[in-house]
């Protein structure tokens, strides 16, 4: 080598040295160093404020991953996000729900209200539900890790809610326990009554149709004191696959930590134990499975930054499927000389002494990598050089040196080739995810029948090629109810298996079947206008003729349908569509199993209580409504004995008959039951301030008002804050609050009268069986209709008042009989011995200010 070469070659070395320590500092900045506050793009737009309220208690297992997947959604977006803590987990009682809940109150009070809301676990997500309108009305709330999945889809459909479940990889795990106990018969679960175990143990059951050689039994540490735990335990045959998932409680009521638990179960078994979730594993348990805490809590952050940019919650469904992987425990995996052959290759295994290699391997192997393709460019570079100098220097090369530069550039020919030829492949797994993700977006995650997007765009193609068609859109009678009744399960089962029946009639060409969402779905009819009496209409109405059966009991189906024609209806996809639902919507207030097509005074009929809906929407958040009074008086002496609290619209000439039946489709009604309840209270504040003598007042609950899980408690608090004695309150109910919830309202009933508040029927006489109910609801008044006092309160027909007068007063009730407008009829109710009077023969409803100039006795 001549020394020019020599002194080349020293140069290159220091370059590559120096190249090197550029690389290592690169290297640090990229994988390790941290800003303590990095940059954000939202660094000078307003601070976003978040709440995320967690079911567990700051040391859970769960929730370190759960905040730094959140935290990691929310870098460099300017979001404030405070934490609250339930700690359902250790104290899962009622006392400590309503502590939380007089805190959180407080704090609400007396913060800057939230942007939106994270719900962690489904003990967050209840107490959300049930305080939804008290503390958080109109805030969009995400939850996410969620273990009963029926409950989150139902939430879901509630228009300000959202989010995630927390899969649990069952199937797999099962499916992989098997391989490893290929002598398994049983498969068995550990769960408990909480909130999370009860949705652990449907999950687990939902599986054992996939597994139908294997026999399901679970055991409920909530049922069985320790010893008892211990026992049942230790009769686990070798012949089982046992999984744990929850057991945080004992019958005693003692509470266990995930760790205490683990080593319970663990001394008490002779068999591996599988786990679903992350905690637990490493600490003797084997493993399996495993949803990513931080990976949903990530989702459920993104879920949040969508909203807060503008996306609307109602269009964000919930996601049932998350993000997992293979999780073991080596020592375990050994104890039960279980074949590592059949570990799956991308499975993390914990517990097992690591090389240095294997230790930073994630930071190694791109390091390395990265060094490596830097060398080979600075060699190549280098090789160049040389081989250009030589040319000029005029120096030869011997034959072999030449060779061994060649057989290198050989070798690394290979090598690149045979990274294409692993990049190609690589190519193609991404094409078939890209598949199966469009396949997933396009159709229907629980009846595989193509989604509304798929419609739609199914729809939109047959329009732009001018092709006539029939649109259909389906509604199932009374699915709610059937939910509320036999379960979630059940309706789902309704609904695959009207599915199926629909896929069946798509063997015809001309049928495309779809659903909606919810129980509705949309059936499009190619190239024809089908007429009530054809061929294709006539099997669509046959899907009913035959029951569903789930869990051995037959469920007769009805359903509403819509129908609207392209080119005779619409002029575009969403329009046929919007017609054909305005028709659906007409068919059901002529009652179930209706068929009724499509005329534009249907279309006027929607966008006249929507734009009642939306005045009431507005009323509601502005204080659009004023309460008047009408006063009930004693039928024998005249004097005032108390007022109805009556409803009424600001600026709107909308009679309350009109917008009330609105307010009930939909949430509304629940908090314009509050708002009424509110204003009354405070307006007997006022009267006690000025002096009056305070008297009873009724307030009118409607059948509605029923799926209001707070409404007592708020009236309690109410009446607790402004110092007004319950005995003053008296709610007005009617019979269509039993009308398929007749658990709920006598538990409603119940919570009233804990509190002291009185209930009357109201309405009484135009049902079909209000007698029978006086028998068992604790009323102490009915309030006879007007309808009937127009009727029957004249002469040659009042025989009818005086015996319903009589049947109240063998019941020990009192009767206000309504609508009593002249003076005959105020007479021949004292004579008829009725207790008291209201209409507007005494007066018509007046103002609270009105009520302090009323003489009495009023005349």
């Amino acid at each position: 080598m001549t020394k020019e070469e020599k002194k080349l070659v020293r140069r290159y070395a220091i370059g590559a040295v120096l190249l090197m320590a550029a690389l290592v500092v690169l290297i640090y900045y990229l994988f390790f160093y941290r800003e303590d506050t990095p940059f954000s793009v939202m660094e000078y737009s307003s601070v976003k404020h978040v709440l995320f309220i967690s079911s567990y208690s700051e040391s859970f297992e769960t929730l370190d991953p759960q905040k730094a997947g959140i935290r990691e959604a929310f870098a460099g977006n300017n979001i404030e996000l405070n934490i609250e803590y339930m700690d359902m987990k250790r104290f899962n009682n009622k006392e400590n729900e309503d502590l939380f809940y007089q805190n959180l109150k407080y704090k609400l009070q007396h913060c800057q209200k939230y942007d939106a809301i994270l719900l962690g676990d489904d003990a967050a997500l209840e107490f959300a539900q049930t305080y939804q309108q008290e503390l958080f009305a109109g805030i969009p709330m995400v939850f996410f890790c969620i273990n009963n999945v029926e409950h989150a889809v139902r939430a879901g459909e509630n228009p300000y809610i959202t989010g995630a479940v927390e899969e649990m990889y069952l199937k797999d795990t099962f499916n992989l326990a098997i391989k490893f106990q290929p002598e398994a018969t049983k498969i068995v679960a550990i769960y408990d009554s909480t909130l999370t175990g009860q949705g652990d143990e449907k999950q687990f059951y939902s599986v054992e149709d996939d597994f139908p050689g294997y026999e399901f039994s679970g055991i409920n540490s909530s049922e069985y004191t320790l010893e008892e735990f211990g026992e049942e335990l230790g009769r686990i045959t070798q012949d089982s696959i046992v999984i744990y998932m929850s057991r945080f409680e004992d019958k005693d009521g003692n509470l266990y930590t995930i760790p205490e638990s683990v080593q319970y179960i663990v001394e008490h078994t002779k068999v591996p134990i599988y786990r679903a979730s992350i905690a637990g594993v490493g600490e003797g348990l084997l493993g399996g499975k495993i949803v990513s805490y931080e990976k949903s809590g990530y989702l459920a952050g993104s879920i949040v930054l969508d909203i807060l940019n503008g996306a609307d919650v109602a269009d964000i469904p919930v996601v049932t499927r998350g993000e997992s992987q293979y999780r073991f425990d080596y020592q375990v995996l050994r104890k039960y000389n279980i074949d590592f052959s059949l570990i799956p290759k991308d499975a993390i295994i914990v517990n097992k002494s690591q090389t240095v290699f294997e230790k930073y391997r994630e930071i190694l192997l791109p390091v390395l990598l990265f060094l490596a393709v830097c060398l080979c460019i600075l060699l190549v570079s280098i090789v160049d050089n040389i081989k250009r100098r030589r040319l000029m220097w005029e120096v030869q090369k011997s034959h072999d040196e030449l060779k061994e530069t060649y057989n290198k550039l050989i070798i690394t020919e290979e090598k690149l080739k045979q990274q294409y030829e692993e990049n190609k492949n690589y190519t193609k797994y991404l094409e078939a995810k890209e598949e199966y993700i469009i396949y997933q977006a396009e159709h229907d995650y629980l009846t595989d029948l193509p989604n509304r997007r798929a419609a739609m765009e199914m729809l939109s193609r047959l329009i732009a090629a001018k092709e006539e068609c029939t649109v259909i859109v389906m509604d199932i009678d009374d699915f709610k109810e059937t939910n509320d009744t036999y379960g979630h399960a059940c309706g789902d089962e309704i609904l695959m298996e009207t599915a199926r029946r629909l896929i069946r009639l798509m063997d015809d060409n001309l049928l495309y079947a779809s659903r909606l969402g919810g129980d509705e779905f949309l059936l499009i009819i190619r190239g024809t206008r089908e007429e009530p009496d054809s061929k294709l209409l006539c099997r669509i109405k046959q899907i009913t003729a035959t029951p569903i059966t789930f869990d051995e009991k037959k469920h007769y189906i009805r359903i509403s349908v819509g129908i609207a024609y392209f080119k005779r209806d619409a002029a575009s996809a969403s329009e046929i569509v919007s017609n054909a639902d305005y028709a659906m919507y007409a068919s059901k207030k002529l009652g179930t199993n209706e068929w009724v097509y499509y005329d534009a005074s249907m279309k006027d009929e929607a966008l006249r209580r929507k734009g009642i809906k939306n005045i009431l929407s507005e009323a509601c958040r502005n204080d659009g409504f004023y309460v008047l009074y009408q006063p009930q008086v004693d039928a024998a002496t005249g004097m005032l004995d108390g007022y109805e609290a009556l409803t009424r619209l600001k600026g709107h000439a909308i009679s309350p008959a009109q917008f009330i039946a609105i307010a009930e489709e939909s949430e509304i009604i629940v908090t314009l039951g509050r708002i009424v309840t509110k204003k009354v209270i405070e307006q007997m504040v006022t009267w006690r301030e000025h002096g009056m003598e305070l008297r009873p007042v009724a307030i009118n609950f409607s059948s509605k008002q029923i799926q209001d899980g707070g409404y007592v408690s708020y009236l309690k608090d109410l009446l607790e804050e402004h110092d007004i004695s319950s005995d003053l309150i008296e709610i007005e109910i009617t019979e269509s609050i039993f009308l398929n919830n007749n658990e709920k309202a006598m538990k409603l009933f119940e919570d009233f009268s804990s509190i002291g508040v009185r209930l009357a029927l109201d309405d009484f006489g135009t049902g079909y069986s209000s007698i029978n109910y006086l028998t068992y609801i604790p009323v102490e008044k009915i309030k006879l209709d007007k309808s009937l006092v127009d009727i029957f309160l004249t002469e040659g027909k009042d025989a009818f008042i005086e015996n319903i007068i009589r049947l109240a007063h063998c019941l020990g009730l009192k009767i206000t009989v309504e609508g009593v407008e002249e003076k005959h009829q105020r007479d021949r109710v004292r004579d008829l011995e009725g207790d008291y009077i209201q209409g507007y023969y005494f007066s018509k409803p007046i103002s609270g200010e009105e009520v302090e100039l009323l003489k009495n006795p009023i005349k």
